[in-house]
């Protein structure tokens, strides 16, 4: 007799949709909670589970059985957030950078001039208006507007992880132009960006 799934297994293959309904229903909830145990973040974890299925279902013709797709599902998640973990260290160690140099900056000028502040903000947008076009929305939405990763992503029918690389792209190329200025005016950026 054969097992009672193979023809769930025939017809994903085959790129059926209600085959690719039935192994979604059959994993979603336990990869998204292996997800949300491994990151600790609810949206992060959905968008990450999400992304999984997307690639699963890019790759439908290749899995011959439940292994196959339970093994791709989990290894392609903890891939997925390792990543986002990576990502948030980098994060969590430019802000303490930035922190230090903050603190630094305090010392030597503790006052800074209104004056001086409404140059530096005239500068950062002038650089913001500079960025490539797709880059320069993302960062206005993220930065600007106060949207999360997942909202940008929908808005602008794009991946979560294309969001992250836009605005990490953006950050880059605003810490060169406004390095290139003046060291006060970066510092000022960042601490207006956090």
């Amino acid at each position: 007799m054969k097992n009672p799934g193979h023809h769930i297994i025939a017809g994903f293959q085959q790129g059926s949709k209600e085959a690719f309904a039935a192994v979604y229903h059959m994993h979603y909830s336990r990869l998204y909670g292996f997800i949300k145990k491994l990151i600790d973040d609810r949206e992060e974890a959905q968008d990450i589970t999400a992304e999984t299925f997307v690639k699963l279902w890019k790759l439908h013709a290749n899995f011959a059985t439940q292994e196959n797709i339970k093994a791709f599902l989990y290894i392609t998640a903890r891939n997925a957030c390792m990543d986002y973990l990576r990502y948030r260290q980098r994060q969590t160690a430019n802000q303490q950078e930035f922190g230090y140099v903050l603190g630094q900056l305090e010392e030597q000028m503790p006052t800074a001039n209104d004056e001086i502040k409404t140059e530096v903000l005239k500068q950062i947008h002038l650089e913001i208006e500079q960025l490539p076009t797709q880059c320069k929305r993302i960062f206005k939405m993220a930065w600007l507007e106060g949207k999360k990763n997942a909202a940008i992503a929908m808005e602008l029918a794009l991946t979560e992880q294309t969001v992250r690389n836009q605005k990490a792209r953006a950050v880059k190329i605003l810490r060169v132009a406004l390095a290139n200025y003046n060291m006060e005016l970066f510092v000022l950026f960042i601490l207006y960006m956090l």
